[in-house]
């Protein structure tokens, strides 16, 4: 009787528990659908502000494009004003940059020989100076770039020059059968026989007669001029001269004049002479 009793017990409190679960289960399935209903709606209140951002980054970046169509235009017609200026075009400006370029690194290179290296590209310096004067006149100088890569090429001639003897000695030891004409002739010496009246000049202390020279004399052999200065070659006279120096043949006179002690007669003149010239 009594396990009937707590059977009877047992089956009460099952069913009771089988009718409050599903009440509870259907409360929380409720409390999940409001919060889904409530992330949704933010959700969607999230995505419509996105589109809205979208839609209004759209139009900035139509407009930003639109602007940016216009400025390229802008440059475009400024780049053919600049070209008309400088009567060139973007190739051309291109080619005067590089060239512009290649003087600058070749200076710089100059610019680490020592001082006898620097003597033997004496011609070469002078070139270069010539040239970046040629290109100081082109109208393409004008740009900035340009005026700035000449700024450094000008700073760089200056560091060479500074450091370029324009006149070098060396020393020769004479060797039998050597005269004054041979040695003259030798390719590191001067590469002409005509030029031997300057070892004369130079070593006039010891050669008394210029056919009469002995082995194991040493001879100074002077290389180039002082600045100022031009030493004559083989077929030149004083108006070939004044042209390379002067620009000008008719100023063969200026020439004269500074040098009237060496020479006698303006239309002879001798190579190996050292004439002084006067600043243009």
């Amino acid at each position: 009787m009594t396990v009937l009793k707590h059977f009877g017990k047992l089956i009460v409190f099952c069913a009771c528990a089988l009718l409050v679960l599903p009440q509870q289960g259907i409360a929380q399935m409720e409390m999940t659908y409001d919060e889904y209903k409530l992330k949704l709606t933010e959700y969607e209140k999230r995505n419509a502000d996105l589109k809205q951002s979208l839609t209004e980054c759209q139009m900035a970046n139509k407009g930003l494009s639109d602007e940016i169509s216009g400025l390229d235009t802008q440059i475009s017609d400024l780049k053919q004003q600049v070209y008309g200026f400088v009567e060139s075009d973007e190739a051309g400006i291109n080619e005067f940059m590089q060239e512009l370029g290649r003087i600058e690194g070749r200076l710089m290179g100059l610019r680490e020989l020592s001082e006898d290296a620097l003597f033997d590209v004496v011609d070469e310096v002078d070139q270069i100076e010539t040239r970046v004067t040629e290109l100081k006149a082109d109208k393409r100088s004008y740009l900035p770039d340009a005026q700035a890569k000449l700024a450094s090429i000008d700073q760089l001639l200056e560091q060479v020059k500074s450091r370029m003897p324009r006149k070098r000695i060396r020393q020769y030891s004479v060797l039998r059968g050597d005269s004054l004409w041979k040695i003259a002739k030798k390719d590191d010496i001067y590469g002409d026989a005509y030029l031997w009246p300057r070892i004369y000049v130079e070593n006039r202390a010891k050669i008394k007669n210029p056919d009469m020279i002995y082995p194991k004399w040493v001879l100074t052999i002077p290389f180039g001029v002082d600045l100022h200065q031009h030493l004559v070659m083989r077929g030149e006279n004083l108006s070939s001269i004044a042209g390379k120096v002067f620009d000008d043949i008719t100023k063969w006179h200026r020439i004269y004049q500074a040098n009237k002690l060496q020479i006698l007669d303006p239309s002879l003149i001798f190579p190996a002479q050292v004439l002084d010239i006067p600043e243009n």
